[in-house]
C-alpha cells in the first residue's frame, strides 16, 4: 500500500487530545486567568465556575484510569443556555462590561470540555490570554502586573508543552521566560519612543466596579468604606513642604440636600460636564502637588481647598470641587494649585443660602428644638457652632467604626439617646443643628490626611531633602461641615475634633486601630502589618516600588513622552519622530540578533561534555594529519578508517572509541563512569602523543 500525503483538511479533522500532564497544566492555567477576574465576576457564576472546573478535574482523573469520559452534547447545550439566560437576566444590574466578562468567562471553561481537535485548544489558549488582558483593565498596580506576567508564562508553557511534550516543564519555562525578556526589550522601545495613541474603542462602564464615596451619604456610610484597605489616591507634593495632617481635607463632593435620612448633591451641580470650568478667587500662598487617583469609575477628583487647575479634562465646580469631565476608568494624573487660605463664597446668592438652610420638618424634633433655643442664647454664629462642638466634647459621645443602629436614620436617636457614631454622624448632626438655628450649613466628604512614604530623589537635593508621597487610602474617607459667615465665607468646621482630636492631628486612635482590625475581613490588611515595624518598612518600600510603577509607566502620558524625547533628541519634529523610531526598532532587532547567535555560540560550548570534547580534539588533530572524519559514518567505523590509514594508531583510537561509546549510551553509576573517563584520558594522551 502506498503512503499518501495528508491534505490541510485532514490534518485540522485529525483526532487531537491532551497528554495527562498537558491536560492538568491547561487546568492550572483555567484555574488562574479565572482568579484573576474573581472580583469582578458575581459569586453565583463564580459558583458555576467552580462547578465546571471541578467536573473537568473529575474528568482528567477519570481519563487517566482509562475509564470512559465523554459528556453529552446535549447536556452542554442545555447548561450553556442556561448560564446565558442566567446572565442576561443579571445583565440590567451588572451592566454590559461586567455581563461581557461573565460571558466570556463561561464561555472558556465550557470550551474545555470539546476539545477534539487541535483548533479547539488554539480558540481556548487565546480565550485565556483575552481573559488575562480583561483583568488590567480593574486593576494595573506592579503587584497584579506582576501575578497577571505569571499567569501568562503559565499559558505559554502550556502551549510550548502541547507541541513538545517530551520536553521537560523547566525547560520549557526557561524558553518561555527567554522569548518573553528578548520581547519585552521591544516593548520597553515601542512604549518609550512610539506615539501615545487614543484608544480606538470606548470600554463600557462598569456599574458594580464604582469604589469610594458616593455622591449620597446616610449614617453609617463612611464608617462602612473606612473598613477597606485599598488605595484611593496618591499626592506626590514635589518641591512643595507638605501641609500639617490637620489640613490635609481632601475634598471630593459637597451635599447640600437632606430629605431627613440622608444627604445627596443639588441637582442644580449636575450640570453638562463640558461646560466652562467656575474660576475661584484665590489669595494667599500656593502650594502644588500632582494627584494619581485609582480607577473610581466615578468622576470626582480631590484636592486641597481652594483648588485650582489648568488640565483641559478637569472641570471645577462652584461648589469648590474638581470632576473628570471622563469616567475614571483607568489611572489618571493631574496636577493641582491650591490656596488654602483663600476664602470660599464671601457673598453668597438667596437660592445657595436657601438650600444651605433647608430642613425637613419634623424629621429630628428634638434636634429643631435644640436649635431653637441656642439660636436665642447664641446670637453669635460662632459662640454657637462652639457650644454645639462642646457638647460633643464634654458628653458622653463615643467615635466608633460600629455604631448602634439608627431608626430611619435619626439624627436625633443619635444626639440624644445612642451618642456613638463616626464622622458623618457628628458631621450630620452638626449642620443640622447650625441650619435649625439660621447658619447656612452642608455636609462635605472625602478624605482627612494620608500615609507618609519617603522617596529619595538624588538627581534633585531640595527633593531628596523633603522627598516622600502621601497615600490615602479608603479608610481616610471622612465628612465635614462647613457654615456660611458673613464677611467670611465658608468656614470648615470638623466635629470629629471634639470627639476624637487624634483622628484629625495625626491619624486613626489606637482604638480605632482595634475596631479596624477587627472589623476587616481581609487577613492581609495593611493595618495587619503596620504592627510589626520591620513588616510595615517592607510595606513601605513596596508601595514605594509600586507608586514609581503607577507615575512614570500608568501614568505615561503624551506631554511626558514628548518632555523626555525632547530632552534627549531636542526639538519634536515628525521627520526626527520617525527616525527615532525607525532607528530604536532597527537597534533593539540587532540586539536581539547579537544576542541569540551569542545565547547560541555560548550554549554549544557549555553543553557538550568532556568526552565529546576530548574526542573532537583528537578529529581536529587527525585532520591536520589529512585524515577528516566524514559527518555520515559512525565513531566505530571511522576507527577502523584511522586503523588502515595509521595502523600503529589502530589499537589506541579502537580502545578510545569503545570508551566514547560506554559513556555516551551505557548506564553507568558514579563509579564507573569516573574509572571510565579517567581511562579516556590516559587513553586520550597516549594517542595526542603519537600523533604530534
Amino acid at each position: 500500500m502506498t503512503n499518501q500525503p495528508i491534505s490541510n483538511g485532514q490534518r485540522t479533522n485529525a483526532t487531537f487530545e491532551l497528554s495527562k500532564k498537558n491536560a492538568w497544566l491547561l487546568w492550572c492555567s483555567q484555574v488562574i486567568n479565572i482568579v484573576s477576574l474573581s472580583w469582578e465576576i458575581s459569586h453565583w457564576m463564580l459558583a458555576i465556575l467552580a462547578l465546571c472546573l471541578g467536573w473537568q478535574a473529575l474528568l482528567i482523573n477519570v481519563k487517566a484510569n482509562h475509564k470512559s469520559s465523554t459528556v453529552s452534547p446535549w447536556f452542554l447545550t442545555f447548561f450553556a443556555v442556561g448560564g446565558c439566560i442566567a446572565i442576561a437576566i443579571t445583565a440590567r444590574s451588572n451592566g454590559v462590561l461586567l455581563s461581557m466578562i461573565h460571558l466570556l468567562s463561561f464561555a472558556y471553561v465550557l470550551k474545555a470540555f470539546e476539545i477534539k481537535q487541535r483548533k479547539d485548544f488554539y480558540q481556548m489558549f487565546l480565550l485565556g490570554l483575552f481573559l488575562l488582558a480583561t483583568a488590567l483593565i480593574f486593576r494595573q498596580n506592579l503587584a497584579f502586573s506582576l501575578t497577571m506576567l505569571l499567569a501568562l508564562i503559565l499559558n505559554l508553557v502550556v502551549l510550548q508543552q502541547v507541541f513538545s511534550p517530551s520536553v521537560a516543564i523547566s525547560t520549557s519555562s526557561k524558553k518561555v521566560v527567554v522569548l518573553l525578556l528578548q520581547s519585552a526589550l521591544l516593548a520597553i522601545v515601542l512604549f518609550i519612543v512610539f506615539p501615545r495613541l487614543s484608544p480606538f474603542w470606548q470600554v463600557p462602564s462598569a456599574q458594580s466596579a464604582q469604589t469610594g464615596l458616593s455622591d449620597e451619604v446616610s449614617p453609617g456610610d463612611i464608617a462602612n468604606l473606612a473598613l477597606s484597605t485599598d488605595l484611593a489616591f496618591r499626592v506626590d507634593f514635589k518641591d512643595s513642604n507638605i501641609p500639617p495632617y490637620s489640613e490635609l481635607y481632601w475634598r471630593a463632593m459637597t451635599l447640600e440636600k437632606y430629605n431627613g435620612r440622608k444627604w445627596s448633591r443639588a441637582k442644580t451641580l449636575n450640570a453638562d460636564v463640558n461646560q466652562s470650568s467656575f474660576i475661584p478667587s484665590t489669595t494667599g500662598p500656593m502650594i502644588s502637588y500632582d494627584v494619581i487617583v485609582e480607577p473610581s469609575f466615578q468622576s470626582w477628583l480631590f484636592g486641597l481647598t481652594v483648588a485650582t487647575t489648568s488640565d483641559p479634562n478637569l472641570r471645577l465646580l462652584n461648589d469648590y470641587t474638581m470632576q473628570s469631565r471622563t469616567m475614571l476608568s483607568q489611572i489618571k494624573q493631574y496636577s493641582v494649585q491650591s490656596f488654602l487660605q483663600a476664602p470660599m463664597d464671601i457673598t453668597l446668592s438667596d437660592d445657595i443660602k436657601q438650600r444651605n438652610l433647608a430642613i425637613s420638618p419634623k424629621s429630628n424634633p428634638r434636634l429643631e428644638k435644640l436649635a431653637l433655643r441656642l439660636k436665642q442664647q447664641f446670637p453669635n454664629i460662632t459662640q454657637r457652632s462652639n457650644y454645639v462642638l462642646a457638647l460633643f466634647k464634654e458628653q458622653q459621645y463615643f467615635y466608633t467604626l460600629a455604631p448602634p443602629l439608627l431608626t430611619n436614620n435619626s439624627l436625633d436617636q443619635f444626639f440624644f439617646d445612642t451618642k456613638a457614631g463616626f464622622c458623618e454622624h457628628y458631621a450630620s448632626a452638626y449642620t443640622y443643628l447650625m441650619r435649625a438655628s439660621g447658619v447656612p450649613a452642608r455636609v462635605v466628604t472625602g478624605y482627612l490626611g494620608g500615609e507618609y512614604n519617603k522617596v529619595i530623589d538624588n538627581s534633585n537635593a531640595q527633593t531628596a531633602a523633603q522627598g516622600g508621597y502621601l497615600s490615602i487610602y479608603q479608610y481616610d474617607a471622612h465628612a465635614w461641615s462647613e457654615i456660611w459667615l458673613a464677611g467670611i465665607g465658608w468656614q470648615r468646621v470638623d466635629p470629629t475634633a471634639a470627639v476624637d482630636p487624634q483622628r484629625v492631628e495625626s491619624g486613626w486612635s489606637n482604638a480605632l486601630l482595634a475596631q479596624q482590625s477587627t472589623l476587616n475581613n481581609d487577613l492581609l490588611s495593611l493595618y495587619q502589618f503596620k504592627r510589626f515595624a520591620w513588616l510595615n518598612t517592607l510595606r513601605l518600600k513596596l508601595d514605594a516600588l509600586d507608586y514609581q510603577w503607577t507615575r512614570w509607566v500608568l501614568g505615561y502620558s503624551n506631554a511626558q513622552q514628548s518632555d523626555l524625547l525632547n530632552r534627549w533628541f531636542g526639538k519634536n519634529v515628525p521627520w526626527k519622530n520617525a527616525a527615532i523610531i525607525a532607528g530604536s526598532l532597527i537597534g533593539t532587532l540587532l540586539l536581539l540578533i547579537l544576542f541569540n547567535r551569542g545565547r547560541l555560540q555560548w550554549f554549544s560550548r557549555t553543553k557538550v561534555e568532556p568526552w565529546l570534547a576530548l574526542y573532537q580534539q583528537l578529529l581536529k588533530k587527525l585532520a591536520k594529519k589529512g585524515l577528516t572524519k566524514p559527518e555520515n559514518i559512525t565513531p566505530s567505523a571511522f576507527a577502523q578508517i584511522v586503523g588502515q590509514e595509521f595502523p600503529a594508531l589502530s589499537a589506541d583510537f579502537t580502545r578510545f572509541t569503545l570508551l566514547l561509546e560506554s559513556l555516551m549510551y551505557q548506564s553507568l553509576n558514579s563509579a564507573q563512569h569516573q574509572k571510565k573517563q579517567t581511562q579516556l584520558q590516559k587513553c586520550y594522551d597516549q594517542l595526542s602523543q603519537a600523533l604530534q
